[in-house]
């Protein structure tokens, strides 16, 4: 019940956001990015009563699939609710971002654990924040990707903007992406860093295809921010890239998850 719960207030947190995006100039805009932020923190709260419920609370933490992905929901809806706070232009990405943390909970696994990690420290907890938060951060880019091309193909057709007014400009768009982007590339590197020192049997620990992936995508990340800073890469080719490294570190981070818990039956760790 409470995974339903938490998706409602999400739900409507984004749709407040989203009304105060679509018509700023009115007076009731503040209130109602008031009322959204509301309804957002107090999801907030839920989903992490959720996942202390469901995850840290039990005797055995495993982090499966289903956990795996409502833990990168929260840090996604911290993002979304700290934005739209700090910057009401961008209220209505925030609103979509809200939806995607609340499927995100929605999924919570609350049946009973297969298997747990074997080795548990704070090395390991360290590695876990440190990859949660990388991917949540990637996973803001993307969306941001997807929202720029969005809005640049209306106005590259020179069409009414409709239900995309609620977006921020194609500037704006960009700089958040590429924001987002750059943090959680640097989370990416200390994450992938940190495995490299504390995991101590790569294919032992069924890791080996997780982390080639992972240093696929950081590769992809890395060429797409040099090209940035270099050549100064924006538009379709800085979307192209962005995707595609989004792509990898989802078949990193959940592809092979899924297929060591539900083909093999086996887990990381």
């Amino acid at each position: 019940m409470l995974p339903v719960v938490v998706f409602a207030c999400y739900l409507a947190s984004s749709a407040w956001l989203a009304t105060s995006a679509y018509r700023p100039a009115e007076h009731a805009a503040r209130g109602r990015l008031a009322a959204g932020l509301a309804l957002g923190a107090a999801a907030l709260a839920l989903h992490a009563l959720l996942l202390w419920q469901n995850v840290f609370a039990r005797p055995a933490v495993a982090f499966s699939a289903a956990e795996t992905a409502s833990l990168i929901g929260w840090p996604i809806a911290i993002i979304a609710l700290a934005s739209a706070w700090t910057r009401a232009r961008f209220a209505g990405v925030c609103a979509v971002l809200l939806v995607v943390a609340g499927v995100l909970a929605v999924v919570t696994d609350e049946g009973r654990r297969s298997f747990a990690l074997e080795r548990q420290s704070w090395e390991m907890a360290a590695h876990i924040i440190l990859s949660t938060l990388a991917y949540a951060l990637v996973t803001v880019a993307a969306a941001l990707a997807i929202a720029l091309a969005l809005l640049d193909r209306r106005l590259r057709r020179r069409q009414k903007l409709g239900w995309l007014r609620i977006l921020p400009s194609v500037e704006a768009l960009e700089s958040g992406m590429f924001t987002a982007l750059g943090t959680g590339f640097a989370l990416l590197t200390l994450s992938l860093f940190s495995g490299f020192v504390f995991v101590e049997n790569l294919l032992a620990q069924h890791l080996v295809h997780k982390t080639v992936l992972s240093c696929l995508a950081w590769l992809v990340f890395a060429v797409l921010l040099f090209g940035r800073w270099r050549f100064g890469w924006r538009g379709r080719t800085a979307l192209k890239w962005t995707l595609s490294g989004f792509f990898v570190l989802g078949l990193a981070y959940f592809g092979t998850k899924l297929v060591l818990e539900v083909l093999l039956e086996r887990h990381w760790g």
